[in-house]
């Protein structure tokens, strides 16, 4: 962690007395603290820092393991994979961590409740919702006061869901809320401490505009407010518009290989699929084939033996895959559904067919699942693009010049977006920041 933020640091950025860099962390695990007062104790801080840090969702795992009031269990597939808690008893207990990064001087944190409408799902009316956000945001408020944190704000998909949906969150319910906060006299706030709403923003998921001009408007009306909108998951869509389920796709062209000798190329400067995908598919077609053996069934001089009739079985079932896996070019989108069927499907599939494989059998696929990943790279930013460029389903289309990659008109789009404050970009390596920095100033 301390190396992407150091990379952000690092940018060569001019930054006026004014501006900051802004940093957004996962979550509030203790590791995650323990991550950035380590790069901070590394610093030689000469600007303005804002860590937005996500409050709410907790993994499973060491701090994961403590039991808190209000903790709801997040399962998949019977897995207990996570626990969501905005509660203020639990907010409590990460202030104090936020208190000691917020002193330094070059520093500020801002709490952000992420996905409270998990927290109110089972709530029964509008009142009782009121009363859950009501207690989180007034511990914010008073660590705010207190100067353990700068500020707070939300986290939410559910601000971008259709009221019907049971995750719905009314973002004038949020503001509604905050605005009959008290002090500790009891008397109303004359400003609130709230200042970012983080909402997924992107090119086909667009309901986060709707929310961004009802805040503007509450802002204009109100001294109260002074509220960011910060744009999540710029690169990274979900089916039907962020509200459907399945895997996600990005908004993204691929640097790949177009031969074997390490040469690569981004995917929107290659015109068709990349050259040396059809000779590694017709290698492995060939290589497993198992002409000897079909002509030896076919003439019927002899039976097969027990091995080979597997072999010849084995040999149809891959080649069956390998046809399986060229059709699906066609209809990808999804580069992660892509390597959920490869570790999930295919490679189980080739374990299970041939107990062990020779070294040249061994090499020929790999080849060729080296190059299939370079077609599906392409194929996908191919569709991408095209179905941005022709819109539909409540998505107007995009004009996006065949020079330019996908993810920097998706972000250099958001960035000029007068509703939007700012873009955040998730970068899981220090490598990430660069793309996204060179992305934007190209």
């Amino acid at each position: 962690m301390d190396q992407i933020i150091q990379q952000v640091l690092s940018l060569p950025v001019q930054h006026s007395e004014d501006e900051v860099v802004t940093i957004g962390l996962p979550n509030t695990d203790q590791s995650t603290f323990e991550g950035v007062s380590n790069a901070i104790a590394k610093w030689n801080v000469d600007k303005k820092v804002i860590l937005t840090t996500q409050f709410g969702y907790r993994n499973i795992g060491g701090e994961g393991d403590a039991v808190y009031a209000g903790d709801i269990p997040i399962e998949e597939n019977g897995r207990l994979v996570g626990i969501y808690n905005t509660s203020e008893e639990h907010l409590n207990t990460v202030l104090e961590k936020c208190s000691d990064l917020n002193q330094n001087e070059n520093v500020d944190v801002v709490i952000l409740l992420h996905n409270p409408e998990v927290q109110l799902q089972n709530a029964e009316n509008v009142e009782e919702k009121m009363l859950s956000l009501k207690s989180s945001f007034n511990a914010l408020e008073n660590a705010s006061s207190a100067s353990h944190i700068k500020s707070y704000g939300i986290s939410s998909n559910g601000l971008c869901l259709s009221p019907k949906h049971p995750l719905h969150l009314s973002i004038d319910l949020v503001l509604d809320t905050v605005a009959a906060l008290t002090n500790s006299n009891g008397e109303p706030l004359k400003s609130s401490a709230l200042s970012d709403i983080q909402l997924p923003i992107n090119l086909l998921e667009r309901n986060g505009l709707q929310v961004a001009e009802k805040v503007e408007n509450k802002c204009k009306q109100s001294d109260m407010f002074d509220i960011d909108i910060i744009s999540c998951r710029p690169l990274t869509c979900y089916p039907d518009g962020g509200v459907g389920s399945g895997f996600p796709f990005k908004l993204i062209d691929y640097n790949i290989l177009t031969n074997m000798n390490g040469e690569t190329q981004w995917t929107h400067k290659i015109p068709e699929c990349p050259a040396h995908y059809a000779p590694s598919l017709n290698a492995a077609m060939g290589h497993f084939d198992a002409e000897e053996l079909v002509e030896i069934e076919q003439d019927g001089d002899r039976k097969l033996t027990t091995e080979e009739i597997e072999t010849l079985e084995g040999c149809r079932l891959l080649q069956s895959m390998l046809a399986d896996l060229d059709l699906s070019l066609h209809t990808m989108r999804s580069f992660e559904a892509y390597e959920n069927d490869l570790s999930t499907k295919v490679i189980p599939m080739v374990h299970d067919t041939f107990e062990e494989l020779d070294e040249e059998s061994a090499m020929v696929l790999q080849t060729f699942f080296a190059a299939h990943g370079a077609a599906a790279r392409h194929a996908i930013a191919k569709t991408t693009r095209a179905q941005l460029i022709s819109g539909g389903s409540g998505v107007t289309p995009y004009e996006i010049p065949k020079e330019v990659k996908l993810q920097e008109y998706a972000l250099l789009n958001l960035l000029q977006d007068d509703r939007i404050s700012k873009v955040m970009v998730g970068c899981s390596q220090p490598q990430h920041v660069l793309e996204a920095y060179s992305s934007i100033v190209t």
